[in-house]
């Protein structure tokens, strides 16, 4: 659906708000060891705010177990890939665990697409309270639709405005202070594993 040249302003300046908002966060945090992070939380706080305010028609068909989108591919960025192994670890969940069910979807998927996620177990989100942003924006009215993998996926156009608002805000933020190139999610925590890997064996030698 074309958006009007107003509600098209209205994106463009959302976006700017939040890239405004959050740059002051990062500038104002640079001292905590973990700043780059402390804007997920904040983003995907927000991304769950405005899934409960959004309009109650049509409703979303989205619901527990049902997992059609979790066989897409989901392209995220550094800070948010060292965001979920951070949470990882203060859950006290094993990393070799994690690179495990990573790189071994790496290798399925040269010769395979539409894999699930690695991180989809039992058929529910093994990280569903630090999910990514992407797929907490992610919704539809309709399940028939994304069983069928229809190219068009019916959603409500205030919550996807919004909940892209916020992510593009945010990416925009990240940018200012780091390179923020997305990846596929198994490829991202793959380099933040190596990252931490490279980190302890220096502090060891």
């Amino acid at each position: 659906m074309a958006l009007s040249q107003q509600e098209q302003q209205a994106f463009l300046s959302a976006i700017e708000r939040v890239k405004q908002d959050n740059q002051t966060l990062l500038e104002n945090s640079k001292q905590h060891p973990i700043w780059p992070l402390q804007v997920i939380p904040r983003l995907h706080g927000a991304l769950d705010l405005i899934a409960t305010q959004a309009v109650t028609y049509p409703a979303v068909a989205c619901a527990s177990g049902c997992n059609h989108c979790c066989h897409l591919t989901v392209e995220i960025n550094s800070a948010e890939a060292s965001f979920i192994v951070y949470r990882w670890i203060a859950e006290r969940r094993e990393l070799a665990a994690l690179r495990h069910v990573c790189q071994a979807y790496m290798d399925a998927s040269r010769e395979h697409v539409g894999l699930p996620c690695p991180l989809l177990q039992d058929q529910l989100c093994s990280i569903y309270a630090y999910r990514p942003a992407v797929c907490r924006k992610a919704h539809s009215l309709d399940q028939s639709a994304c069983a069928g993998r229809a190219p068009h996926i019916p959603q409500q156009l205030e919550r996807l405005l919004k909940s892209e608002a916020w992510i593009e805000g945010v990416t925009r933020a990240l940018d200012g202070f780091q390179t923020q190139q997305r990846q596929p999610l198994p490829q991202a925590l793959l380099q933040v594993l190596d990252a931490l890997e490279r980190q302890q064996s220096e502090q060891q030698a």
